[in-house]
């Protein structure tokens, strides 16, 4: 799924300012490096103006389509009343976004950390109904208390800035001002599982109900040296392949997540772990179940099942 109109248009915008392409297309580089680099030393990542237009341009596609993803995943069997939502670490705004694509009008917050990521989410916004309706706070995730409760809070790409020693504190912070639901997503690394893996320990023995992906809530089934990761296509405009140095229309962005909840809640009986190895004839499927790590074949045979499977992929729910 493409960008709203509206934000497509708001960072194309933030190219006639006063920063040169060519200062954008260095930061863009370097911001890459310090995420890839990053391994939860509480470092900040992104300072200066200069830094956060590079961010939001190269960043808030893949972002904005992952959050989309797991709010499929979230509320494919569960129709949560949702009134209030958080975006804690909000960045430039690309998880608000991808919120208000899915959910329309709601009363939406948007809490980060650095000025400049704040200017930036506010420039954006201006120009659609996201500014009448999304408020931006300064707000430190270590320092800071979380002085209301919201019915959905999403986490995107924050929990590995943390440092590793404060990681427990926020976790139950957040959860603590959670009404209803609290989804963290984390990079596709196995860095970013092993902090999934962590919080969702943490939380399960503090009563969190498990709404995806996971469908049980038992331990998790996979070896340690083994992550569980999903992956969204991107579509990349033609600034977006300058900054990342590709000539392909899109990029795939792997990423892993978590979904509790403190209501009672229905979770998918299998997930698709791998992408599927489709064949003439039958296809095969790594899923994660109740039951714990099976390998599903489905053939012609199975009818309607096959039919329906051969349109998943990795991440979806699937009917065996």
């Amino acid at each position: 799924m493409a960008l709203p109109n509206e934000l497509t248009e708001a960072l194309d915008n933030l190219l006639e300012g006063e920063i040169s392409f060519n200062d954008i297309n260095i930061d863009s580089k370097e911001i890459s490096k310090r995420y890839r680099d990053n391994n939860n030393d509480g470092n900040r990542l992104v300072t200066s103006n200069k830094e956060a237009v590079a961010y939001a341009l190269s960043r808030m596609p893949a972002t904005y389509e992952s959050v989309l993803d797991c709010l499929k995943n979230v509320f494919e069997k569960n129709n949560f009343d949702i009134d209030s939502v958080l975006d804690v670490g909000a960045g430039t705004g690309a998880a608000t976004w991808a919120l208000f694509s899915f959910f329309d009008k709601k009363n939406y917050s948007c809490f980060e950390r650095e000025d400049a990521m704040i200017g930036i989410g506010n420039e954006l916004m201006k120009n659609s109904e996201l500014s009448d309706i999304a408020k931006w706070t300064k707000f430190d995730a270590v320092n800071d208390s979380i002085e209301e409760k919201y019915d959905l809070i999403v986490v995107s790409y924050m929990i590995n800035e943390l440092p590793k020693d404060q990681i427990k504190n926020v976790v139950e912070k957040l959860w603590k001002a959670t009404n209803k639901i609290l989804l963290i997503i984390e990079p596709g690394t196995p860095n970013g599982y092993s902090n999934i893996k962590q919080m969702r320990s943490l939380l399960s023995k503090n009563g969190a109900k498990i709404i995806a992906p996971c469908p049980h809530g038992e331990e998790c089934p996979l070896p340690e040296d083994d992550w569980c990761q999903f992956t969204c296509r991107v579509q990349r405009s033609k600034i977006h392949k300058i900054l990342k140095d590709g000539s392909s229309p899109f990029e795939d962005e792997k990423y892993s997540y978590i979904a509790f909840s403190k209501l009672d809640c229905e979770s998918s009986d299998n997930r698709i772990l791998r992408h599927p190895i489709i064949n003439k004839g039958y296809s095969e499927y790594k899923v994660c179940s109740k039951d714990g790590i099976k390998n599903v074949k489905l053939s012609k045979k199975d009818g309607a099942k096959y039919k329906e499977a051969k349109k998943k992929s990795a991440g979806d729910s699937l009917n065996i």
